[in-house]
């Protein structure tokens, strides 16, 4: 019985169908259990497809999100290190500044 192909098992479930109501109850059940392990199957598969996908995506997603930290870290590095000069140059521009209204006072 183990090594039964389908031909096999559809006159198995016809003789037993035509054997009385309790055999065609079990043979419908027999057909029903095949068709929802079928189905399950396709579904399981559709699943892991979906998660496959999903992983995929989110891989993607994490690479954008990481170039996109990478730019705001690197502009944020050049906006403090423009900040620091500007300052510097205030400073340098308040002192000439003093200088000049201190000769000018003279």
């Amino acid at each position: 019985m183990t090594n039964m192909n389908s031909a096999d098992f559809l006159n198995a479930i016809d003789h037993a169908a035509g054997m009385n109501d309790r055999w065609l109850f079990l043979a419908a059940f027999c057909l029903l259990l095949l068709v929802c392990g079928v189905v399950i199957y396709w579904l399981v598969k559709q699943l892991q497809a979906v998660i496959a996908d999903h992983k995929a995506l989110r891989d993607e997603h994490h690479a954008a999100l990481a170039q996109i930290i990478e730019k705001q870290n690197d502009t944020a590095l050049k906006l403090a290190v423009c900040i620091d000069r500007n300052s510097q140059a205030l400073q340098e521009c308040a002192y000439e500044l003093r200088r000049f209204q201190d000769q000018k006072n003279l």
